[in-house]
C-alpha cells in the first residue's frame, strides 16, 4: 500500500479540524454519551485527521503513548487518592474530620473555613485531588449536616484545592508548568504570587460575605445532631483518628516525592484503620480497591462515607488516557502547531498581546482535551521563542499558562478535574459558579499584563521599575 505524503496542514485546514473534534466532543457529551466515550470520539476524528494528512500512523501512535506517558503521574495519584479514601473512611479519619466540623463550624463559618483548610491540605499536599478527597470530602458532609448549599461549599473546596495545585513546589502541575516553559519552579512560584495572592484574598472576602448572607438565620440542629450521633456509634471517633491526616502534612512538609509520600500514607492508612477501628485485614484491603460502603441507616451519612476504592477512579483515569489520546493525535498533526504559528500568532504586536494570546491557548487546549496536564505540556514549548524575542521572562509564560489551565480545569464539565470532582463528592457541575479562585486569579493575570505589574524582562529587571517601559 502507497504512503500517503505527509503535508503540513494550512491555517484554514487546521482551524477547521479543531472546530470538528471539539463539534464532536460536544455534541456527544449533550446527547449524553458521557464524557469518556465523547473524548474518544474526538480522539477518532483526530486520528483521522493526521491520517489524512499523511502522518504515518506509528507517529501517531508514537506523540500519544508519549502525552499519555506525561500523564502516568496524574493516573497513578489518582489510584493512590482511591485507596487512600476508602482507607480514611473505614479507619474513622474521615468520619472524625466530620464530627469535630460539625462540632466546631456554624453555617456563617463554612464557607470561608472550608477555603482555608483546603488551601493549606493542597499545599502540604501538592495535590488538588488529594485535597478534594480528604479535607474537601469531609468539609462537604459538614455542610450537608447543616443545610448548607453544598454547591457553594464544593466550589470553596476546588478553590482552595486548586490554590495549592498551582503553587505547592510538591505540585505536578507546578512542577510542570515551570519546566515546559524553561522557568525554574521557585521562579515560577514567586511570579504566581503576584496574581494568586491578591485573588486568594478577594476570594476569600467574597465566601466570608456569602457566608454571613446566608448563615444569618438560625441554625437547624437536627440534622447536625442526628449525624453526631451516627458517626458516634459506627466508628471509634477520636483525635487519634486523625493521624493518617497529620502524617499527609508531615510527609509533604519533608517534601516527600507525591507518589511516594501518598503510597506510604495510604499503607499507613490501612493498617491503622485495622488498629483503631478493629477491623479484618480482608475488609480493610476490600475497601482500599472497592471502596467503603456505609451501612448506617442513615442516608444523608451513608452517601457521604459510601465512596472510595481504586474502583471509584477508573472512570477519571479511563478520561486522563482518552483526551491524551486526541492530543496526542493532535500534536502528531501538526493541527494545534499550524493554528497558533500562523493564526494566533499573527495577532500578537505587544507583550500583553502575547500574555492574553497565551491565556486563549492553554484555554483552547483546556477545552478540546478536557486535560489540564495538555495544556501545560502544548503551551509551554510553542511560546518559549515567542517570549524571548519579545523580552519576556519565561516565568511570565509560566504564570500565564498555570492561572489559566491549571485552574480552569474544573470548570469544564468534561475535565477530568471536574469528573473527579463529581464523583469523588457526588455532586453535579453546579458547584461551578462558586468557584471563585478559578475567575479571580485570571483576572489578575490580566491587569499585571497591561500594567506591566509583575512582568519581568528576559534578564529578570521588573518592567514596572522602568519609567519609560511600553506594555
Amino acid at each position: 500500500m502507497k504512503q500517503r505524503t505527509k503535508r503540513t496542514p494550512s491555517v484554514l485546514v487546521s482551524g477547521l479540524s479543531l472546530v470538528l473534534v471539539i463539534a464532536v466532543v460536544v455534541i456527544g457529551i449533550r446527547i449524553g454519551i458521557g464524557s469518556q466515550m465523547s473524548l474518544f470520539c474526538g480522539a477518532v476524528v483526530a486520528m483521522v485527521v493526521g491520517l489524512l494528512l499523511g502522518i504515518p500512523w506509528e507517529e501517531i501512535q508514537k506523540s500519544m503513548l508519549k502525552v499519555i506517558d506525561n500523564s502516568m503521574v496524574a493516573i497513578l495519584i489518582l489510584i493512590i487518592v482511591g485507596i487512600m479514601i476508602g482507607a480514611w473512611i473505614i479507619g474513622g479519619t474521615v468520619p472524625s474530620l466530620m464530627y469535630y466540623g460539625l462540632k466546631l463550624c456554624t453555617p456563617r463559618l463554612i464557607l470561608p473555613l472550608t477555603f482555608v483548610l483546603c488551601s493549606i491540605m493542597s499545599v502540604f499536599t501538592g495535590t488538588s485531588f488529594g485535597s478534594i478527597a480528604t479535607m474537601g470530602l469531609a468539609l462537604t458532609g459538614v455542610a450537608m449536616g447543616m443545610g448548607v448549599p453544598v454547591p457553594m461549599v464544593v466550589g470553596a473546596v476546588i478553590s482552595g484545592a486548586y490554590f495549592g495545585d498551582k503553587l505547592s513546589p510538591m505540585s505536578d502541575n507546578t512542577n510542570m508548568a515551570s519546566a515546559m516553559s524553561g522557568a525554574t519552579l521557585y521562579e515560577h512560584i514567586g511570579s504566581m504570587m503576584y496574581t494568586t495572592v491578591p485573588a486568594t484574598l478577594l476570594t476569600l472576602v467574597l465566601y466570608v460575605v456569602l457566608g454571613l448572607q446566608y448563615g444569618s438565620g438560625d441554625m437547624d440542629t437536627t440534622n447536625i445532631d442526628l449525624m453526631l450521633t451516627t458517626l458516634d456509634a459506627h466508628f471509634n471517633i477520636s483525635i487519634v483518628a486523625i493521624i493518617p491526616a497529620i502524617l499527609m502534612l508531615v510527609v509533604s512538609a519533608l517534601k516527600v516525592p507525591a507518589i511516594l509520600g501518598l503510597s506510604g500514607v495510604a499503607v499507613f492508612s490501612l493498617a491503622f484503620a485495622m488498629i483503631l477501628q478493629d477491623v479484618g485485614f480482608i475488609e480493610v484491603m476490600t475497601a482500599g480497591f472497592s471502596g467503603y460502603v456505609s451501612d448506617t441507616g442513615v442516608a444523608m451519612v451513608d452517601t457521604i462515607l459510601t465512596r472510595g476504592g481504586i474502583s471509584s477512579m477508573m472512570a477519571t483515569v479511563a478520561l486522563v488516557i482518552i483526551a491524551s489520546l486526541m492530543g496526542g493525535a493532535l500534536q502528531a498533526s501538526g493541527v494545534l502547531t499550524v493554528f497558533v504559528e500562523k493564526g494566533l500568532m499573527r495577532l500578537i504586536k505587544r507583550r500583553s498581546a502575547l500574555v492574553f494570546v497565551t491565556m486563549i491557548y492553554s484555554y483552547f487546549i483546556l477545552l478540546i482535551s478536557g486535560n489540564q496536564v495538555l495544556g501545560l505540556v502544548m503551551a509551554g514549548p510553542t511560546f518559549q521563542e515567542a517570549y524571548d524575542d519579545m523580552d519576556l521572562h519565561r516565568k511570565v509564560l509560566s504564570r500565564a499558562m498555570a492561572d489559566t489551565t491549571t485552574v480552569a480545569a474544573p470548570l469544564v464539565p468534561w475535565s477530568t478535574a471536574c469528573a473527579y470532582t463529581m464523583g469523588v463528592l457526588g455532586v453535579t457541575a453546579a458547584y461551578i459558579p462558586y468557584a471563585f479562585l478559578c475567575y479571580t486569579v485570571p483576572i489578575f493575570t490580566i491587569i499585571c499584563a497591561i500594567t506591566g505589574f509583575g512582568t519581568w524582562h528576559k534578564d529578570g529587571t521588573p518592567y514596572w521599575k522602568k519609567k519609560k517601559a511600553s506594555v
